[in-house]
């Protein structure tokens, strides 16, 4: 099908054929002969109608902030014009070198395209590539042009950030550490020291009943058998408690604290499931979703991949009270706590009473539980554009300064993490040096 250009070169060849006719001059009948000539010399080509691609194997499981790069081999086997090629990028993408749209020239004899471009995904989440569109168009514009796409759809999935381990690894001289090492957990391989009797629950191994005590308890009408427990070893666990409120959404779309709460969460379950620690979370402020403690890449994964979708809501739920939900898991397993929030809103008096009650708790080997509180300032993401600005967020932690000095009374940990000044893995190994 002719385009506008060709009709527009017909209608020229007739406008100087007439006026060449009407005038009796053969100049211009003979000018009428070039867009004529040019429009038939145009229409013996036409532009390229399929294209073919070929594209290397990409890692679709990246971390926030990598760069990956997309190239592809596009293959023109006929035609002659130009050639567009076009990838949609979705949200949260960008440009780090090159361009996801190209031009190129198509001469006669077949032709290989590289069509290639960086790109950095700057927020977590599942991200689909959609296939490559192009477009052709005749040399002289006189045909109309023919669309497409071309591929199959490229599904990524962008994960949080992750501790650099090699720099906590390679710290020597620390005295002290707020991280469990030698304590023990509930569960794991059973040693020969004995803790107690207990009634029997489901799962016991039937050799561990004690059957004389299971025959004095029967003579006083209590028929339910009872079981030696011994002492187990393994390494202590922790326990994540995530705040997952809308008030923690400070900043962009991007970059808010919300995000780098989830960064932090990621880091710690990182950090210790790496370790061979038992790991379990809760997250409050968003319908009481809880992962049962476990160990290995396996858990991780799973804690990793809820992360990944996890959005905040307008619910609110005191801290006080998904402790109490958490009790007995608290009190069997004797864990590490790491509760991530923000200090600077106007629940933070809420964490204060958490984090109270968590040290009043008594496990089954009557200590305390350790606390960490890892606060991500609201006033260290928002953009700042004067020195007003700077006075404001000087004061807004100025206001946090008596809960923070009331939650060090306590005996807990507190992690102020700025994400503007450091990232999570130097945060951390800061707060292992000053134990």
């Amino acid at each position: 099908m002719l385009s506008t250009h060709a009709t527009k070169y017909i209608a020229l060849f007739f406008g100087l054929l007439i006026a060449g006719l009407l005038c009796g001059d053969m100049v211009v009948l003979v000018m009428s002969l070039a867009p004529l000539g040019l429009l038939l010399t145009g229409l013996l080509t036409e532009p390229p109608r399929k294209l073919d691609i070929s594209a290397p194997e990409i890692d679709t499981s990246i971390w926030v902030g990598d760069t990956v790069e997309i190239s592809r081999t596009v293959t023109v086997p006929e035609g002659f014009g130009v050639i567009t090629l076009y990838q949609e990028l979705p949200q949260h993408f960008t440009l780090v070198e090159g361009n996801n749209l190209q031009y190129f020239r198509k001469i006669w004899k077949a032709t290989a395209l590289t069509f290639s471009f960086k790109i950095r995904c700057s927020k977590r989440g599942h991200y689909v590539l959609p296939p490559l569109r192009w477009e052709t168009r005749h040399a002289l514009n006189l045909t109309q042009a023919y669309y497409g796409v071309v591929g199959q759809n490229l599904e990524m999935l962008v994960q949080p950030k992750i501790l650099n381990l090699r720099r906590i690894r390679g710290v020597k001289g620390i005295a002290a550490s707020p991280f469990p090492v030698i304590d023990m957990a509930r569960i794991g391989v059973a040693t020969t020291d004995f803790r107690e009797i207990r009634e029997y629950v489901y799962g016991d191994p039937v050799k561990n009943i004690n059957w004389k005590a299971t025959a004095r308890q029967a003579a006083h009408g209590n028929t339910r058998p009872l079981v030696n427990e011994y002492e187990v070893e393994g390494k202590k666990s922790v326990w994540i408690f995530l705040d997952a409120a809308s008030y923690l959404e400070v900043g962009t779309d991007i970059e808010n604290s919300f995000e780098y709460c989830l960064e932090a969460a990621n880091g710690v379950a990182y950090y210790f499931t790496d370790r061979g620690y038992r790991v379990g979370m809760y997250i409050y402020n968003d319908g009481d979703r809880l992962f049962y403690p476990d160990t290995g890449q396996r858990q991780f994964l799973r804690i990793s991949r809820e992360l990944l979708t996890l959005k905040t809501t307008g619910r609110y739920d005191e801290l006080t009270r998904s402790i109490e939900k958490c009790r007995r898991y608290l009190l069997g397993y004797n864990p590490m706590c790491v509760i991530i929030s923000r200090l600077d809103t106007r629940h933070n008096d809420d964490i204060l009473r958490g984090v109270m009650k968590l040290r009043q708790l008594r496990g089954r080997r009557r200590r305390k539980l350790p606390v960490l509180v890892v606060s991500v300032a609201g006033y260290n993401i928002i953009p700042r554009l004067d020195t007003y600005d700077d006075n404001s967020a000087l004061m807004l932690q100025m206001q946090t300064r008596p809960q923070v000095q009331q939650l060090r009374r306590t005996g807990a940990s507190l992690l102020e993490w700025n994400p503007r000044q450091e990232n999570f893995s130097t945060a951390l190994l800061r707060q292992v040096k000053t134990r």
